[in-house]
């Protein structure tokens, strides 16, 4: 019975004990499924995909359905005093200096520049996760070095009491220390108030709330420290090839450079086909009359060439150069910037691992010195600054080790 009792409260507990923990893994599927930004970028791959289906409707011919009544006092010409006239027609551009073909041209790179946009767009999504992740790991290791250090010098506080009651040291000793421990308490509640806006960035990419006993997992991000880093040329071209911002100005880029030869298509004639049929009729009724013979079908080819507009085209095709050689700089700039950024990421990762290495061993050694101190101390060999000493060293080393160590992480 007592084993039946043990094991349902392990099934009750363990999904509790499940919903406490949150991986990285977790915390990214949750950013890509309730940020808003994503919302807000396939919301625009969505007009930009209807932006193509309007700019290929030109290709289709148009149905009008027209119905026109008129009545009139007088009738000078025995037409009869009311009249209607019913028309159906279709018409289709034949014509009209590849504007319309270049448009739609246009519009599927802007498409494809959208889908781009989306795509860098849930990349950062992923990137900002990651390191408010581990911002917050961060955040948590710095707690939890500042609360060490406090009790270190709460130790010391109660020693420093005792060899003042007893004469061992001078009043201005425990004055320091105390100086000491106020500092440090200053500086866990500033850690920890950094902990708690680095759990609302977090809670932000998510969209969740994060309850206080909900903990994240320092092992879900050890798959990111690499022991190579390689150097700049060995992404470069991956960076070219791959990065959204790029594809996403090189399609703008060739949207431009469309949008410009279609604004050159106003210096070309416009050939249109149009078919009509009309019935007239003397009352409501287009059809009311009998005759038959007032019904007409139309067919109609009509050329159409603007030899002088005011110059509005010449501004026209003019503007459209001076928005393709702004996206050219764009792209341009942009490629310079993302190469640059890459050197400084690899640059950073490197430092960072030469400092983790490092920091390990001034941990190591700042606790030995700290222990050969705290004993010198004890047996009256050592004074109290020389032991403030010490647990300052050993606090900044393990500082330093929490810096260096999430930094390469990120």
């Amino acid at each position: 019975m007592r084993s039946l009792v043990i094991a349902l409260l392990l099934t009750l507990f363990s999904p509790v004990q499940q919903l406490l923990a949150l991986t990285m893994d977790e915390a990214v599927n949750a950013a890509l499924q309730n940020h808003q930004r994503i919302a807000q970028f396939r919301a625009d791959v969505e007009q930009s995909h209807a932006a193509v289906g309007t700019t290929r409707a030109a290709f289709l011919p148009r149905v009008d359905l027209n119905y026109a009544y008129g009545k009139s006092e007088q009738d000078p010409f025995s037409l009869g005093k009311e009249s209607s006239t019913l028309a159906l027609g279709a018409s289709l551009n034949l014509f009209n200096g590849l504007v319309d073909y270049r448009n739609y041209q246009a519009a599927q790179q802007r498409e494809m520049a959208a889908n781009y946009q989306l795509q860098g767009t849930i990349a950062d999504i992923m990137l900002e996760t990651r390191q408010a992740y581990i911002e917050v790991l961060r955040a948590e290791r710095s707690v939890a070095t500042a609360t060490e250090g406090v009790q270190l010098l709460e130790r010391q506080k109660r020693d420093a009491d005792l060899q003042l009651k007893y004469g061992v040291i001078a009043r201005n000793d425990l004055l320091r220390v105390e100086v000491e421990l106020s500092s440090a308490r200053q500086e866990r509640l500033q850690t920890e108030g950094t902990l708690q806006i680095a759990r609302r960035q977090i809670e932000r990419m998510i969209d969740r709330r994060l309850p206080n006993t909900e903990k994240l997992i320092e092992e879900s991000i050890s798959s990111l420290l690499r022991g190579d880093f390689g150097v700049a040329e060995d992404y470069r071209q991956q960076l070219l090839d791959q990065r959204s911002e790029l594809n996403y100005l090189r399609h703008l880029l060739q949207a431009a450079s469309f949008t410009r030869q279609a604004s050159k298509g106003g210096f070309l004639p416009s050939i249109d086909l149009s078919a009509r049929h009309e019935e007239y009729g003397d009352s409501l009724a287009p059809t009311g009359r009998d005759n038959s013979s007032d019904d007409d079908n139309l067919l109609l080819l009509s050329a159409n060439w603007n030899l002088f507009n005011g110059f509005a085209s010449s501004q026209t095709v003019s503007a459209a150069e001076a928005s393709r050689r702004s996206v050219a700089a764009q792209l341009r700039d942009t490629e310079a910037t993302l190469l640059l950024q890459l050197e400084t990421i690899l640059q950073n990762a490197h430092i960072a691992q030469g400092r983790l290495l490092e920091a390990r061993t001034g941990v190591t050694q700042a606790e030995e010195n700290y222990r050969v101190t705290e004993n010198r101390f004890q047996q009256q060999q050592a004074t109290t600054v020389d032991l403030l000493d010490a647990q300052f060293l050993l606090t900044r080393a393990r500082n330093l080790q929490v810096n260096a160590q999430y930094d390469l992480y990120l």
